[in-house]
């Protein structure tokens, strides 16, 4: 069954970027800075895998699906904060920051998805016209005027939208990463952190273990007895001065092995911070004096490395990272998307560098 369909009318894909930026060098390059501002412009952006009504036969093609805007900045400052003959102590530090826009999309298209992320409910990576390219979307939950969720007056359950919405934004409000390094006479000891402010999780994970009963928060649930979801009754008034407050009792435990599981909504957490350290390094470097008798090599390292040894952070789920397709997926990116996301293991490795002449 062929389910991609052609696309004679493809034209070619435009970027324009534009930068700007400083490199200073001060105190004898103890201290090394940089900044850089960017912007960028994708039009007839070329995407794969966009989907197209069953009635063209086909279920996928590739398409100019827009133009969007980028812009940020970076930033970077390195400072030799002891530096002598026989001992260094380096540390460095970076951040970035980036803001994004749809500008236009195919006639008709409200809403682009990539279809690979859609693995937790109703929540996908999906994007809107005027909105940021790294947005979330799903089906939220119906409000009244005063932005209190409607509930529904036959089940006691909030009430979810029929169409899809932005719920969140996976691009965090900091993207920064920091180094040290001691160096005394041939031995080295250095450190790598990375980190960001501000992120959007979907914890899915979470979601499905909740729903299948596998985890503890749903076993509290259905132990915990009746209980009344904060909101207001679809009944006519709820856009009213005095709208009918919820008192209809909802029993987790007539949902069997499984609990109700929320709505999108319920599954982002929002201003997820952390900080991991990516490799830790020691290392020793062989005597010239040495190396000149064997005429073999110029160079020769003993290292020591381990690599994801801790992660700092107050998301709830397993990775804070966690991306929910990989490359093997057409390139589609589902970062920010915490489906059974398996994190980096801890690793360590011994060896030897070798450097002829």
């Amino acid at each position: 069954m062929v389910t991609r369909g052609p696309n004679p009318e493809l034209k070619p894909e435009i970027t324009t970027a534009n930068e700007i930026g400083i490199d200073l060098g001060l105190f004898k390059n103890r201290v090394k800075t940089s900044f850089t501002y960017f912007t960028t412009e994708n039009s007839d952006q070329i995407v794969r895998g966009f989907r197209l009504s069953y009635a063209t036969r086909f279920v996928l093609n590739t398409l100019n699906v827009g133009t969007f805007k980028t812009k940020g900045w970076e930033a970077n400052i390195d400072v030799d904060i002891v530096r002598n003959n026989d001992f260094t102590w380096n540390f460095g530090i970076n951040g970035s920051q980036g803001t994004s826009e749809v500008v236009s999309l195919p006639e008709n298209v409200t809403e682009y998805y990539n279809a690979y992320t859609w693995t937790s409910g109703n929540i996908r990576n999906g994007i809107m016209q005027g909105e940021s390219i790294s947005t979330i979307t799903g089906r939220a939950y119906e409000r009244n005027d005063n932005g209190d969720i409607l509930i529904s007056p036959t089940t006691g359950l909030p009430i979810t939208a029929s169409e899809w919405s932005i719920i969140g934004d996976r691009e965090p409000k900091l993207r920064f990463g920091m180094s040290t390094s001691f160096k005394y006479k041939n031995f080295r000891l250095s450190s790598l952190f990375a980190g960001r402010l501000g992120a959007t999780v979907v914890n899915g994970t979470k979601r499905d273990m909740m729903y299948r009963g596998n985890s503890w928060e749903s076993v509290d649930l259905r132990e915990s007895g009746p209980q009344i979801f904060n909101g207001v009754i679809q009944d006519g008034n709820e856009n009213s001065a005095n709208p009918t407050q919820n008192t209809i009792a909802v029993d987790y435990s007539m949902y069997g092995s499984s609990i109700f599981s929320g709505g999108d909504e319920d599954w982002l957490e929002k201003d997820v911070n952390y900080l991991r350290m990516q490799e830790l390094r020691f290392s020793y470097r062989l005597d010239e004096e040495l190396l000149n008798k064997s005429k073999l090599f110029s160079q020769v390292n003993l290292y020591f490395v381990a690599n994801d040894l801790f992660t700092w952070t107050n998301y709830s789920g397993i990775d804070a990272v966690g991306n929910s397709v990989s490359a093997a997926a057409g390139d589609a990116i589902g970062e920010g998307i915490d489906i059974w996301s398996i994190p980096n293991p801890r690793s360590y490795s011994v060896g030897i560098s070798l450097t002829l002449n």
